[in-house]
């Protein structure tokens, strides 16, 4: 059995540069797409079409209808490079064959996977929402507009295929393995979870992210593929962006009886989802 790497400053930080990296290239993405909303604000007021004390609104607003653009924008850059850096990882390791990357998938792990994850995600929601955690969120309310302040489209290429494939390759490709390598799979599925739902930046995303990156994390230690999370995780994000934009969650949340009995359903996918991927072989290896 492969020896663990101490757990030390340097080998910390190894762990959590990548994410360092990953918010420095979204603030260059950010900048580059602000100084184009600036100039079409230029063009507007020159046109006539907004007044000079218009500016601030009409910037406001552009930038929240861009950010799924940003998000994308940000994933299509992101993405080389954390698979790259992922690629390396696992050939320092000697977990890649000899002839090169096979991307072989236990294909009924995939499948419980994404129900899985969608039927945690809808859980997760309708708890949070019995909760007072939404009160106690100060940068829920802005963040959850610039979701799906954008068109339909953008939301399912952003945050539903981009920012999924990103942060799967961030925080359990790269962030969880490392903290593995440091410690046992409990440790690390709890520590990447905690870091995955503060990367959030308020209280509402931070425990549904947590939740969720537990499951993610689970499933790359159960499974060690990447590719499962990230479709476990893709199915999590679609799945909610259908839901709130047919109005699903309001048809859920309209009477009492409806909405609690959804959680329950949902609790009972959840578990029997696990069970069942928990008592699988593992054909990945």
């Amino acid at each position: 059995m492969k020896s663990k790497n101490k757990i030390s400053v340097g080998n910390l930080w190894h762990a959590v540069n990548p994410l360092i990296l990953y918010y420095l290239l979204s603030i260059g993405v950010s900048a580059v797409m602000m100084q184009k909303i600036l100039l079409q604000a230029g063009f507007a007021v020159m046109e006539s079409s907004i007044g000079e004390d218009g500016i601030l609104e009409y910037v406001f607003q552009e930038f929240l209808v861009q950010t799924m653009e940003m998000v994308l924008i940000t994933a299509v850059v992101c993405i080389p490079i954390f698979g790259w850096m992922y690629y390396r990882d696992l050939r320092k390791r000697g977990q890649l064959p000899e002839k090169g990357i096979q991307l072989v998938v236990n294909l009924r792990a995939l499948l419980w996977g994404i129900l899985g994850s969608a039927a945690l995600a809808l859980l997760c929601n309708n708890l949070i929402a019995l909760t007072p955690l939404i009160e106690w969120s100060e940068g829920y309310e802005e963040t959850s507009e610039a979701l799906y302040a954008g068109s339909i489209w953008m939301e399912f290429l952003g945050a539903g295929f981009g920012a999924a494939a990103v942060e799967e390759l961030l925080m359990r490709g790269l962030l969880y393995q490392r903290l593995r390598d440091m410690m046992q799979a409990g440790a690390a599925i709890f520590w990447s979870a905690l870091i995955f739902g503060i990367s959030h930046g308020n209280i509402v995303q931070g425990v549904y992210a947590f939740l969720l990156g537990m499951f993610f994390a689970w499933l790359k230690e159960r499974f060690g593929t990447i590719l499962i999370p990230i479709a476990a995780h893709m199915s999590a994000n679609l799945f909610v962006i259908m839901l709130s934009e047919s109005h699903g969650l309001r048809a859920i949340a309209g009477t009492y009886a409806g909405y609690m009995a959804t959680t329950v359903l949902c609790g009972i996918c959840f578990i029997y989802a696990f069970r069942t991927l928990n008592c699988m072989k593992n054909e990945i290896n």
